[in-house]
């Protein structure tokens, strides 16, 4: 995180994806130490608004229409498949939670379909990652579904994802200084 920190206090437009991002990590560092004092919703709601920092980053070019339709059908299904273990107010966050997510993971797979550029296939690596992360807890907590080191598989996954995602950053700057390293190599 110090590494994204540190790019992303540049406030000119070539930086502008390393601040979402960093900002990202934040409020992903905010829901982790909420769901550490086990405050689910407010954790939710963090990572939520971590979510839409990432959505930022990534953008909506291109959009490739077909990736999102995909994952909004079958988050669509999940929703439908656990709303009734669901209770209070995570009837209404889950939900909403969920399509901040695969948005998330849309973006980064339309940025990733047409990249020649390793970071941004990583990126994307990091935003599945990331779900897979989301799927275990969603399993463990909502489906009842019994595994094997559950708290392990879910804490290796999501700071897996999260690096991923912090170093996709390592391409973000000048362009003068992308064209001088491909000079160079």
């Amino acid at each position: 995180m110090f590494y994204v920190v540190v790019k992303g206090f540049s406030l000119k437009k070539d930086y502008r994806r390393s601040l979402w991002i960093i900002l990202g990590l934040v409020f992903s560092c905010g829901g982790d130490a909420l769901l550490n004092v086990n405050l689910f919703p407010l954790g939710m709601v963090s990572f939520g608004v971590a979510h839409v920092f990432y959505i930022c980053a990534f953008g909506w070019k291109p959009l490739k229409w077909a990736i999102g339709l995909a994952l909004y059908v079958a988050v669509s299904l999940f929703v439908y498949f656990v709303h009734e273990k669901l209770d209070e107010i995570l009837i209404i966050g889950v939900p909403i939670y969920c399509f901040l997510l695969i948005t998330m993971l849309w973006r980064a797979l339309a940025r990733a379909v047409d990249a020649k550029n390793f970071l941004t296939i990583f990126c994307a690596v990091g935003a599945v990652l990331f779900v897979v992360s989301d799927a275990l807890i969603a399993v463990t907590m909502f489906v009842g579904v019994p595994l094997p080191c559950p708290r392990l598989q879910i804490m290796i996954t999501y700071y897996a994802a999260q690096f991923a995602i912090a170093l996709s950053t390592a391409d973000d700057g000048p362009q003068s200084f992308r064209s001088f390293r491909r000079k160079i190599k």
